[in-house]
């Protein structure tokens, strides 16, 4: 999640930037981009005379997004706390008017990841004509939900930064569904082995975070055997590939819904014993600390609900 944090801050502030820095950039003589800056400057003119009316009247006119990044920029300058949640806010008109281009590279994206299982599984299970369109349709609209989730965040004038976040936590290989889809299509040994296959690597991807959560945690607090069973089955609840219902791990209980990251941790500090529990807050508070002294080298502060970020982390 590191890395897609540090990616998804180049994207705004780059843009910010990229926004700041086209405004400098003096077009050609003659060319149709010299005709609109020329047009923009009147525009300007026109601004700055309702601006005067404005301070007259004491009514303002629509901020834009211009006028956030100054702000933003103003209020770094002056030590003041500006927040990944602040940053998301001010771009998220120009990400809006954006939407075109976005739309345009997550069906690129999306078109090719489809093709690509597809023909896997085609070759695989000899699919006929007829059978990769029904597949190749699932996949479409799997992204389809996914972009109009992510859509639903910047349109929303409430959203933060890690509904930003989160909206973007996911990849072109995810494959949660797909039984159903599949069902339709195989039939026999094919269904049973692919439902086998899928079922299996779904298994490990689970065990494996689950797994390297709990060496971190017993590392941390020194977990005996009991402990360890208990605090692996919430782990596996937490993990990112884990579907309720699906799995039966030892430590699970009979309460087997999935867990956000806010909600296994509350589960495993259950699990520890008071002093292991001081040991376990420490180590959080401490992660908070480094991420909080990370942000503010740039200028900026965490984003509400932050701990929801980085599940696998301790």
């Amino acid at each position: 999640m590191k890395q897609a944090l540090g990616l998804i801050i180049g994207l705004l502030v780059g843009a910010a930037g990229a926004l700041m820095f086209s405004k400098s950039m003096s077009a050609e003589e003659g060319t149709p981009e010299e005709r609109l800056e020329i047009a923009q400057h009147e525009l300007h003119k026109a601004q700055r005379r309702i601006e005067v009316l404005e301070a007259i009247t004491g009514k303002r006119g629509p901020r834009e997004v211009k006028d956030g990044v100054r702000d933003i920029m103003q209020d770094i300058r002056e030590g003041k706390d500006v927040s990944l949640d602040d940053v998301f806010s001010t771009m998220k008109p120009w990400m809006r008017n954006m939407a075109p281009l976005f739309d345009r590279m997550r069906e690129i994206n999306q078109q090719d990841w489809a093709d690509n299982m597809t023909g896997e599984w085609t070759r695989k299970y000899n699919l006929n004509k007829s059978e990769q369109e029904q597949l190749r349709a699932w996949f479409l609209q799997k992204n389809q939900e996914k972009a109009a989730a992510f859509s639903e965040v910047v349109n929303s004038d409430t959203s933060g930064f890690v509904d930003f976040a989160k909206a973007t936590e996911y990849n072109w290989q995810d494959t949660k569904g797909i039984e159903e889809v599949m069902g339709n299509i195989l039939e026999g040994d094919e269904l049973a082995d692919f439902n086998e296959q899928h079922a299996r690597r779904t298994a490990e991807q689970v065990q494996q975070e689950a797994n390297r959560g709990l060496a971190r945690l017993d590392e941390m607090v020194d977990l005996d055997e009991v402990q360890q069973d208990q605090i692996f089955g919430i782990l596996a609840r937490g993990a990112e590939d884990y579907q309720p219902g699906k799995f039966d791990y030892d430590g699970m209980g009979a309460d087997q819904s999935a867990l956000d990251r806010r909600a296994r941790d509350e589960a495993i500090r259950s699990v520890l014993r008071p002093e292991q529990q001081l040991q376990f807050d420490e180590r959080q508070a401490a992660r908070r600390a480094k991420a909080e002294a990370e942000m503010r080298r740039i200028g900026l502060t965490l984003p509400n609900n932050w701990d929801l970020l980085e599940r696998d982390s301790f």
